[in-house]
C-alpha cells in the first residue's frame, strides 16, 4: 500500500464547512454599493445580496461598520465595494484528522495552510497541504512538502509544524473530529484527550505517534503515569525510567508488583525523575521510599552525586542527615560538600579520615574552611603586594596638603572600599598580580582616613574616585594633574608604572 493511498483525494465538505465557519468565522463581510440612492449589500458568508436601505430611510451602512447580515444573521464588517480588497486576506494552519481510506485500524492527519480572499467578494477558500501524517498500529510516518523544491520528503521522525514552519500562523484543530475519527480504531481509548493542551503539541501528532508505536501509552496514563507520557511527548528527558517497548506493566515501569503497590500506597506522582532516583538507589543497594525518590528527583540528586564520584548509598545517608540538621535541600548539601572538599584539599586536610571527609555539621565545617581559605588567599595577595611596594613607593607624591601613595595591603583596600562605599576591594587580586595599580589619596592632616582612591595604568591616571564613587573635586583634580605631570611624564626619565 502506498502512503498516499491512505488519504482522501478531495477536500471534504465537512472540512470546507469547518474552515469557513470556525477558522474564518470572523472574516465575514457585507460589501455595499449604491444604485440610484439605494444601498445594496452582498454577504460573503451566505452569498446573498439584498437592499440595506431606501431613499426615504436615513442611516445607510458605512465602511468598517459592524452589523448583522439580514439574511444569515452573521456578524459582519461593512466594506465599501468601491475600495480595494487586497488586504482582505487571512491565513491559518489547520490540522485535520480523518480515517485511513484503506486501513480501518489507521488514522491520518493533514497539516493545511488555509487562506481566504475576497477578490470576487464571495470569500474564496484556498487549501495548501503542508504535511501529511499516517498513524497505524506499530507504525507512523510523516511526509513534508518542500514548496521551494516542489517535492515531498519522508521525515525521519514525526514532528509538529506548530513551532516550526507554521509558528506564526494561528492553529486550529477540531477535537470533535478526532473523537469521531478514532472511533472503532485502536486509538479510541488511547487517552488522547488528556494531552491536547500541551504547549506546541496541541495538534496531537506527537501523541498519536507514540500511541501508534507503543501499546503501553493507554494503560500508563490510566494508572497515573501521565507525567512520563507527557515528558515523552514534549521530548523532555525521561531518564530511561520507562521501557516503552515492554510487554507487561512491570517491564514497562521497571517496577515490581510490590513497588507498584507501594507507589499507590504513598500516593506519589510517578515523575520520570522520581522513578529514575528510585531505580538508581535500589540498584545501589540502598532502597528508599517513593517520597524520598520524589524529593531527590526534584533536585537531581543522582546527577549531582555522580559528579562527586561517591557511592550513592553513603552519600544519600549523609545528605539526609545534613538536611535534617540544616533545614536545607539535598542539592544545597551536595554543593556545600563539593566546595568543602575542594577547600579542604587546598588547605592540606586529610580527607582519607571519615571525620574530616564527612563532618558532623557540614555547614559549620564549610564556613571554617572558607575563612581559612580567605586568610590563605589574603596572605598570598599581601605577599605579592609587598613585593611590589618598593618599586611603587617611588611614585609617592605630596603637594598643597594632599599626598598619594600605593595601597599597602589587601586589608587596606578592603577598608578603603568599605569606608568610601566603592568597589576598590574587587581590584585586590589584579593589583597584587601587577595587572593594575591602586593608589590612595590622603590629606596630610589626616593620613589614615580614606579620602580618594586612584587607579593608574599604562602611566596614566585611569580613574580617581571619592565617597560613593564621587568624581574629583577641583582641589583633587588639580592635585592629580600635578601628580601626573611630576611623576608620570617621560621627561622625568622615570619608568611608567607597569600595569
Amino acid at each position: 500500500m502506498e502512503f498516499k493511498d491512505h488519504f482522501s483525494k478531495t477536500v471534504s465538505q465537512e472540512l470546507i464547512d469547518y474552515v469557513k465557519n470556525v477558522v474564518f468565522e470572523e472574516d465575514r463581510y457585507l460589501f455595499v454599493r449604491r444604485e440610484k440612492k439605494v444601498q445594496y449589500g452582498f454577504c460573503s458568508h451566505c452569498r446573498q445580496e439584498y437592499t440595506t436601505n431606501y431613499p426615504h430611510v436615513k442611516g445607510a451602512l458605512k465602511h468598517n461598520q459592524q452589523t448583522v447580515c439580514s439574511h444569515c444573521q452573521s456578524l459582519v464588517t461593512v466594506k465599501s465595494a468601491g475600495r480595494g480588497r487586497k488586504n482582505l486576506y487571512n491565513e491559518a494552519y489547520v490540522v485535520w484528522y480523518e480515517k485511513s481510506q484503506i486501513n480501518p485500524a489507521a488514522i491520518v492527519a493533514v497539516g493545511l495552510l488555509v487562506g481566504i480572499h475576497f477578490d470576487n467578494y464571495k470569500g474564496e477558500l484556498v487549501f495548501g497541504t503542508v504535511t501529511s501524517y499516517l498513524f497505524e498500529p506499530g507504525y507512523s510516518e510523516q511526509r513534508f512538502y518542500a514548496s521551494w523544491r516542489d517535492k515531498w520528503t519522508k521525515l525521519k521522525n514525526i514532528r509538529s509544524e506548530i513551532p516550526g514552519t507554521m509558528r506564526y500562523k494561528k492553529l486550529y484543530v477540531s477535537y470533535d473530529k478526532i473523537r469521531d475519527v478514532v472511533k472503532g480504531t485502536p486509538f479510541q481509548y488511547s487517552t488522547w484527550e488528556q494531552y491536547k493542551d500541551i504547549f506546541d503539541r496541541e495538534d496531537l501528532v506527537h501523541f498519536f505517534d507514540l500511541a501508534a508505536r507503543y501499546g503501553c501509552i493507554e494503560y500508563l496514563t490510566k494508572i497515573g503515569f501521565h507525567s512520563c507520557v507527557k515528558a515523552k511527548i514534549q521530548g523532555d528527558r525521561t531518564y530511561g525510567a520507562i521501557n516503552w517497548n515492554g510487554k507487561t506493566l512491570e517491564k514497562v515501569t521497571r517496577l515490581s508488583k510490590a513497588d507498584l503497590k507501594q507507589l499507590q500506597k504513598e500516593g506519589i506522582a510517578p515523575e520520570p525523575a522520581t522513578l529514575h532516583s528510585y531505580h538508581k538507589f535500589k540498584k545501589a543497594g540502598h532502597p528508599i521510599s517513593f517520597a524520598q525518590a520524589s524529593w531527590f528527583g526534584i533536585f537531581n540528586f543522582v546527577g549531582k552525586a555522580a559528579e562527586l564520584g561517591e557511592p550513592l548509598g553513603p552519600l544519600a545517608k549523609y545528605t539526609l542527615k545534613q538536611v535534617d540538621k540544616q533545614d536545607t535541600s539535598p542539592q544545597s548539601v551536595l554543593l556545600d560538600l563539593r566546595d568543602y572538599w575542594h577547600e579542604a584539599r587546598d588547605l592540606g586536610m586529610d580527607l582519607s579520615k571519615d571525620s574530616v571527609k564527612w563532618p558532623n555539621n557540614l555547614r559549620d565545617a564549610h564556613i571554617a574552611t572558607t575563612k581559612r581559605m580567605k586568610v590563605k588567599v589574603d596572605a598570598e595577595l599581601n605577599a605579592q603586594i609587598a613585593e611590589r611596594l618598593p618599586y611603587l613607593d617611588h611614585y609617592s607624591f605630596s603637594k598643597d596638603g594632599l599626598f598619594i601613595r600605593p595601597a599597602a595591603s589587601s586589608i587596606e583596600l578592603f577598608e578603603e572600599g568599605k569606608i568610601l562605599h566603592h568597589c576598590v576591594g574587587q581590584y585586590t587580586e589584579r593589583y597584587a598580580k601587577g595587572e593594575t595599580n591602586i593608589f590612595v589619596v590622603r590629606r596630610l592632616v589626616a593620613p589614615d582616613i580614606p579620602f580618594y582612591t586612584a587607579e593608574i595604568r599604562d602611566g596614566k591616571v585611569f580613574q580617581c574616585r571619592g565617597h560613593r564613587n564621587r568624581g574629583q573635586t577641583k582641589e583633587v583634580a588639580e592635585f592629580m594633574h600635578n601628580f601626573a605631570a611630576e611623576m608620570l611624564q617621560p621627561k622625568r626619565k622615570r619608568r611608567k608604572i607597569p600595569a
